[in-house]
């Protein structure tokens, strides 16, 4: 990263803001209380704040300084979509996966391996399926927002031919998911479910900094 700018400290400041809001023994009451009762709309905007976060500090990585990227408050309602959906599919592989380890039609033993195995496979399950699907719908997503600010509303063969799929797969198909998500989500998994997706939107700042490395990798 080059020099520091007044726009670093802002983000680490509204970082540290948002992170208190979820330590605080007060405000971290009300967090788990919300995260139960309203789980999608918590998911939502765990991801709206944190992933586009992650997107803005992506782009600062990459061009040196701070950027508003075209259609900012679209990809702020698709990150939060995104939260929704992350919502739904944690529990959904969670409980998917719970249920055909009681079924014996995979192994995992008994004790802290039953638990350890049981992350790992909704992890690599999850990953394996959703995952690539939801980051080429995110890719797309984002192409055509990038598109549309040159002008004009590009067509899906125009917005599908932007893109480097071959770089896609490779990079964040190929790599990240095995290196990294699947380990990162084993971990999460692992974790109590209220805290499944918030750990999830922070680990979506990561991807920013994937992303970032994927962009100038592809340059």
């Amino acid at each position: 990263m080059k020099r520091f700018r007044k726009g670093d400290f802002l983000w680490l400041a509204a970082l540290v803001a948002v992170t208190a809001f979820f330590v605080i023994p007060a405000s971290h009451r009300v967090f788990v209380s919300l995260t139960a009762t309203h789980p999608y709309g918590m998911g939502f905007l765990k991801f709206a704040i944190l992933a586009t976060m992650g997107e803005l500090l992506a782009r600062r990585l990459g061009a040196g300084k701070w950027q508003r990227p075209a259609g900012l408050i679209w990809r702020i309602l698709i990150w939060g979509l995104i939260g929704v959906a992350i919502t739904f599919m944690f529990s959904f592989f969670s409980l998917g996966t719970a249920e055909v380890i009681e079924k014996g039609l995979i192994p995992a033993g008994t004790g802290w391996l039953r638990k350890l195995l049981q992350a790992f496979y909704t992890s690599a399950i999850m990953n394996l399926t959703f995952g690539p699907v939801f980051m080429a719908a995110h890719r797309i997503s984002d192409t055509y927002l990038d598109l549309r600010a040159q002008g004009g509303k590009p067509s899906i063969k125009e917005v599908l031919a932007a893109i480097d799929w071959p770089g896609f797969l490779d990079f964040v198909v190929g790599k990240t998911i095995p290196l990294w998500w699947i380990p990162a989500h084993t971990v999460t998994f692992l974790l109590p479910g209220e805290y499944r997706v918030l750990v999830a939107a922070y680990l979506s700042i990561v991807l920013g900094v994937i992303l970032s490395y994927a962009r100038r990798k592809g340059k």
